[in-house]
């Protein structure tokens, strides 16, 4: 008898055990366009979005449910054929409990900690990106009407990297409180492009190695490692291209022979390179006397477009590129993730400043060359 009673307490155990483990997802649909449509579970790969399971809106609802034994990411995304204004398609983290779905103006995700943290964090990127638009079409009417003065560019833009510091310090503390699952890693892959390289080491230092074991993860680790080599306070590392002319030409040649070298990253398809392009042109104008080299280093793909635009921009300094667009192993070396990207060398070669531009870099010069 006692051994039977045993027998009874352990299976139902098990089946509390099982039943703790339930998760399941109900949704609702504001659109009547998704009657009787789709909705998917869906696996992201390296590949492609992989369907796991499917249901179907009926009467404004779709549901899906399950067992976790582990807690995983999946996206549940509504048909892609049907007309849409609004999003599809939200990451949810499956685990035990019950989840609530609403696809409305605005996706909502409710009923577990970690996905109700991440509805939260969607609730507040919404705020500040509303206020960024605000920030930004304020600025551009006051360009448009006229009425921009300096003191008024400079408030506008501190308002913007403020409002642009709480959005990257929002991600970032979601994700370094949720690194440890699915839903945080995705998140990271997806938005450390706007971390800073100490934050992202940071997130890195708490992540598992099995997730620090992907490619993607490896290749922003192998970025952070390329900064390191191109700090500021580093020695330029060099690198060798052709010249319009399809001579071998490398940053040695200039750096590191007694000049300041200022090197130009930028390409003829890039708008903001072309912005850009007419203070560095008044740059070299101004200081070329003083001990000033700039090098151009274009990221196009396409010689006569490459050449044309350096005589479009009257861009009188020396030029190279091996017109391999994103390809070039440059890209890689000096750990550019977009363009305009610049890098301002002492006399010796030792990199000083990065990202120098307008106003900024024209102060730099003439505290260097007065």
């Amino acid at each position: 008898m006692k051994k039977l009673i045993y027998l009874f307490i352990m299976a139902s155990v098990l089946l509390v055990s099982c039943q703790n483990k339930n998760y399941s997802i109900k949704g609702t649909v504001a659109d009547a366009a998704y009657e009787g449509t789709n909705v998917y579970l869906q696996e992201m790969t390296d590949d492609a979005m992989v369907v796991t399971d499917t249901a179907i809106v009926q009467n404004g609802e779709f549901s899906f449910s399950g067992v976790a034994d582990t807690t995983y990411l999946r996206f549940v995304t509504l048909d892609e054929n049907v007309n849409y204004e609004n999003e599809i398609r939200v990451p949810v983290l499956i685990e035990p409990g019950k989840l609530k779905l609403v696809f409305d103006s605005v996706i909502t995700v409710s009923g577990t900690p970690v996905n109700d943290a991440y509805n939260n964090l969607r609730v507040e990127q919404r705020v500040l990106v509303s206020n960024i638009r605000k920030v930004v079409d304020r600025y551009n009417t006051a360009r448009a009407e006229g009425s921009m003065t300096d003191a008024l560019d400079a408030e506008i833009n501190a308002e913007y990297d403020k409002i642009s510091d709480q959005l990257t310090d929002l991600n970032y503390n979601f994700v370094k409180n949720n690194i440890s699952n699915q839903l945080g890693q995705y998140m990271f892959i997806s938005s450390s492009s706007m971390f800073e390289p100490i934050q992202q080491k940071e997130i890195l230092y708490l992540a598992d190695e099995s997730f620090k074991s992907t490619e993607n993860v490896k290749r922003i680790a192998e970025r952070l490692e390329s900064l390191d080599k191109v700090a500021v306070g580093k020695k330029f590392a060099d690198f060798t291209l052709k010249d319009p002319e399809g001579n071998d030409v490398s940053l040695s040649d200039y750096a590191g022979q007694g000049k300041y070298v200022f090197v130009d990253f930028w390409a003829a398809w890039c708008g903001p390179c072309r912005q850009e392009m007419p203070n560095v042109v008044a740059a070299y104008e101004k200081y070329k006397s003083k001990g000033l080299e700039i090098v151009g280093v274009s990221f196009d793909q396409d010689y006569e477009t490459w050449t044309k635009g350096i005589k479009d921009l009257n861009m009188t300094w020396p030029q190279m590129s091996d017109l391999q667009y994103w390809d070039s192993p440059v890209i890689d070396l000096y750990a550019i993730i977009g363009i305009p990207h610049t890098v301002l060398l002492d006399k010796d070669g030792v990199i000083i400043e990065k990202d120098l531009r307008g106003d900024a870099l024209d102060a730099k010069l003439a505290e260097l060359m007065p």
